[in-house]
């Protein structure tokens, strides 16, 4: 029986808009969790993300992603399991997702051969059917994961929603390695389970199956009609970020978004464009997350309702208007366009604080828009 207590307030054609509780907290959907990869949001302070001054008269944010990888290493799952679970080492009450950290092992694994062989403490990754084998970007230490150890990790950090471990294929292999990976995917979906359920009525937390592979059809459908026994709680489509275009990512969402469990949330991993986010709604997925919108805010972009700016660009200098009056975040609503230009050109901190927030506020504001368009019984069109 399902940890969730949900309900569908409203859907057109595959959009839906939920209202769902998870230990005592309420979601409603659809929703863009912001990435806190080491227990923060780099630069912000998480009581900003429920603070009607800073996000303005948007509901509070109150779910948002950390990274089980990361944390892992530094400071460690068991130090933050002394410190009472990750909830209370980074003081904060709400829901919180872990990751399931396979895109940073992957990470490790592009590009291994183009390394200096005589660097001794290099990162490097291997897979093989009961284990991924890596070295920590940090010390160049050794670790080794199994499905059932990244369960264990996740409960360490006391994580409400956990993901399994899964392989995430980069898009330009073989069609036979994009099998043999996905079958991969599947035994260590089945091995975390055996794991998870037993566990599974004595404990908070709920465990989400991955959805890959790629972009070819036959092979997403393989994949779903596999994974969705394990869909007890939730499910998540991920693979749709790692070097596709554009219009192929599309072609998946639209493919298999409609086809997963109806009865289910569903987690569409890694996107975060306006476009991209408006397209998987209307495609029937509820939950969405990318570390971008925060490093690309710490690096001068903002998201508006027009464009995507890069207030470094010389022709903000003597822009005196809002950064985005129809968005009603702190920052549009106190400073310019030449302040914040000149806040990134001197490379002061304060100019990607305020940037990332802003990037997050927008985003909560899109799917806010999108839900009250679905309640309203209107075309999707943002």
């Amino acid at each position: 029986m399902s940890k969730l207590q949900f309900k569908i307030l409203k859907k057109k054609w595959n959009a839906r808009v939920w209202q769902i509780t998870l230990n005592g907290i309420t979601l409603t959907t659809p929703v863009f969790m912001p990435v806190g990869t080491r227990a923060t949001i780099k630069g912000l302070i998480l009581d900003l993300l429920r603070d009607p001054k800073y996000i303005g008269a948007l509901p509070a944010i109150n779910l948002i992603l950390a990274n089980t990888f990361h944390l892992y290493l530094r400071p460690g799952d068991e130090i933050v399991k002394q410190a009472g679970w990750l909830h209370q080492f980074e003081n904060r009450d709400q829901l919180i997702l872990t990751d399931s950290w396979w895109y940073q092992v992957f990470s490790l694994w592009l590009g291994q051969k183009d390394r200096p062989n005589n660097t001794s403490q290099r990162p490097f990754a291997k897979v093989s059917e009961q284990w991924v084998k890596f070295r920590s970007p940090y010390d160049g230490s050794e670790h080794r994961f199994t499905p059932e150890k990244v369960i264990d990790i996740q409960a360490n950090l006391w994580s409400d929603i956990m993901m399994v471990l899964d392989v995430c294929s980069p898009a330009w292999i073989s069609a036979k390695k994009y099998y043999q990976q996905m079958q991969l995917t599947h035994r260590r979906a089945k091995r975390a389970f055996d794991y998870f359920l037993p566990q599974y009525d004595s404990i908070r937390w709920v465990l989400f199956p991955i959805v890959q592979w790629g972009t070819d059809h036959q092979l997403r459908k393989e994949s779903l009609d596999y994974l969705k026994q394990f869909a007890i709680d939730w499910i998540a489509v991920g693979g749709v970020s790692v070097w596709e275009s554009k219009e192929l990512v599309r072609d998946i969402v639209s493919f298999i978004g409609p086809q997963l469990p109806e009865d289910k949330p569903r987690y569409l991993m890694g996107v975060w464009t306006h476009q991209d986010i408006v397209h998987a709604v209307a495609n029937g997925f509820d939950m969405f997350d990318c570390v971008l919108p925060t490093r690309l805010g710490r690096h001068g972009l903002a998201m508006t309702s027009q464009w995507n700016i890069k207030l470094s660009n010389a022709q903000y200098k003597n822009d005196f208007t809002s950064l985005d009056p129809e968005i009603d975040s702190f920052t549009s609503r106190h400073f310019t366009k030449a302040y914040l230009h000149h806040l990134i050109r001197t490379d002061e901190i304060l100019g990607g604080i305020l940037l990332s927030l802003h990037n997050i506020v927008y985003l909560h504001h899109l799917v806010n828009k999108l839900q009250q368009q679905i309640l309203d019984d209107k075309e999707i069109i943002c």
